[in-house]
């Protein structure tokens, strides 16, 4: 049976080069074991003709956030582009962020509302950073919102398996175990 209702979407959150490579500013180990996941979730949906949304950090040289965080996803650099094994296909659809959450002075509310779309299924990196405030903004929003625990990655198990249980036991968040 398939995660995917006729007015699912698929986001894909920060699984970019700086999150998913080694090397990159912000390297989180776990985002590379999540990308078959990710991959099988993402050809499902598109076979479906369910969209995939890829919602990617795309900051300017001097933003606030890097007094907090080293300086990451630099628009215009490689750090920036999203992961070889999981390239957009022409029929997806690209959001720049600047700030955690996917909805955050994006159009993401427009174009999810535009597309019919009600279930929206989170996967992506960091589980208890940009996944866990998305997810939390759609439920404010009135989305359905399952979280696939498989396709979400953060830098400690701790902090992963602690943010599934808020998002499921307070938001309400349906976590795939």
């Amino acid at each position: 049976m398939s995660v995917f209702t006729p007015e699912s979407a698929l986001l894909i959150v920060d699984m970019v080069r700086d999150f998913a490579e080694a090397g990159g500013s912000l390297f989180v180990p776990a985002a590379r074991e999540i990308i078959p996941e990710i991959h099988s979730l993402a050809n499902e949906a598109r076979k479906r003709g369910i969209p995939v949304i890829y919602v990617n950090d795309s900051h300017d040289s001097d933003d606030r956030e890097f007094q907090k965080w080293p300086p990451h996803c630099i628009q215009g650099t490689p750090g920036g582009e999203i992961v070889e094994e999981l390239k957009p296909h022409e029929e997806d659809h690209l959001i720049s962020k600047k700030r955690f959450s996917a909805f955050y002075g994006t159009e993401l509310d427009n174009l999810l509302r535009s597309l019919g779309v009600k279930r929206l299924l989170i996967t992506g990196t960091v589980t208890n950073i940009c996944v866990f405030v998305t997810a939390l903004e759609a439920v404010m929003r009135d989305y359905d919102v399952v979280v696939p625990s498989k396709a979400v990655a953060a830098l400690t198990e701790e902090e992963h398996t602690f943010s599934l249980k808020q998002m499921q036991d307070v938001f309400g968040v349906e976590v795939i175990w």
